[in-house]
């Protein structure tokens, strides 16, 4: 028996290694060796993985979107169903997904002394840095050429979206058949949507409500997503943010310091953050990304994206 948990917010690489575990089963009998349960079927798929698997070697039994804070999912009764882990089959993968884990639970203490943990956080998306270096390692495994100026503008352009990283990666893979891509080919290919949001980002910390407006408004007839256009001004606003921050101390450092202090890859950057934060207040800032983060968590909740163009104008207004 084999308890895999698989942690993190990243449900494309979550998913991908869901799929590398089902490559490995014959598929003509997968139907009796595959099983995917919500959290309140924990007791059906426990008994589901009692059972050996059926004409082939392993069998796997997945349990989703855990939420592993939540008494009703994980309380007292599922923590005794649970101590039937060391007498599973041998030949059994019993794998539980989630978002987090908080590790001072008794039951993720229960679960990391019989299982093995995987952990697949999500990038920030303001981490260009770190995008950069994903996609550089990612490409690199695929042995796709790529410069260091295409990486970063591929980290600008796509962000933290895993899933999409990898779909462009393989289309560029496909397209330069073993050759090296040159910046205007890549960019032909692979479209900067973020770029009019960071424009939107802008016209936001410039106060400019009109321009808010209309870029807004082509943002959402072009059908981009409403949390990558929110993701994209987070970004924006937590660096300046960071830069003003950094700026106010009065501590004396040199660019490439204050750089690797905000997170930002390209040092060369900071002499237009500099100036783009030149008027604006450590204050409106820090408002405006927790206004920002609570207008990704309405989303998340299901608002509808007419709360996006009030939220935006509000930000707006903090720089009048």
């Amino acid at each position: 028996m084999t308890v895999l948990l698989l942690i993190g917010e990243d449900e494309y690489a979550i998913s991908q290694q869901l799929a590398a575990l089902k490559r490995q089963l014959d598929p003509n009998w997968l139907t009796f060796n595959y099983h995917a349960f919500s959290p309140t079927q924990l007791d059906e798929a426990l008994n589901t993985a009692r059972t050996p698997a059926v004409a082939d070697r392993l069998k796997v039994v997945v349990v989703k979107d855990c939420n592993f804070n939540s008494v009703t999912q994980f309380g007292e009764w599922q923590f005794e169903l649970l101590q039937c882990l060391p007498h599973l089959p041998p030949n059994t993968n019993l794998v539980f997904t989630a978002a987090s884990l908080d590790k001072r639970l008794k039951i993720a203490k229960f679960l990391l002394k019989h299982g093995q943990l995987t952990e697949y956080p999500l990038l920030p998306p303001w981490r260009t840095d770190l995008i950069a270096q994903s996609i550089a390692a990612r490409s690199k495994a695929m042995k796709l050429s790529l410069s260091k100026s295409v990486v970063t503008y591929l980290a600008v352009a796509i962000g933290n979206d895993s899933a999409r990283v990898a779909s462009e990666l393989n289309k560029l893979r496909v397209y330069a058949q073993g050759k090296s891509l040159s910046q205007s080919e890549v960019e032909a290919l692979v479209p900067c949507h973020t770029q009019t949001s960071f424009q939107l980002a802008e016209a936001a910390r410039c106060g400019d409500s009109t321009r808010v407006v209309q870029l807004t408004h082509d943002l959402l007839s072009r059908a981009e997503v409403p949390l990558a256009i929110v993701a994209t001004l987070q970004t924006q606003f937590l660096t300046w943010l960071w830069v003003k921050s950094v700026l106010k101390d009065r501590v004396q450092r040199k660019d490439v310091e204050i750089a690797q202090l905000c997170g930002i890859g390209n040092p060369n950057r900071l002499y237009y953050l500099k100036k783009d934060v030149a008027a604006a207040s450590i204050k409106a800032l820090a408002t405006a990304v927790i206004w920002l983060f609570e207008l990704e968590v309405e989303l998340k909740q299901g608002a509808s994206t007419k709360v996006m163009l009030p939220a935006f104008l509000k930000v707006a207004r903090l720089f009048n």
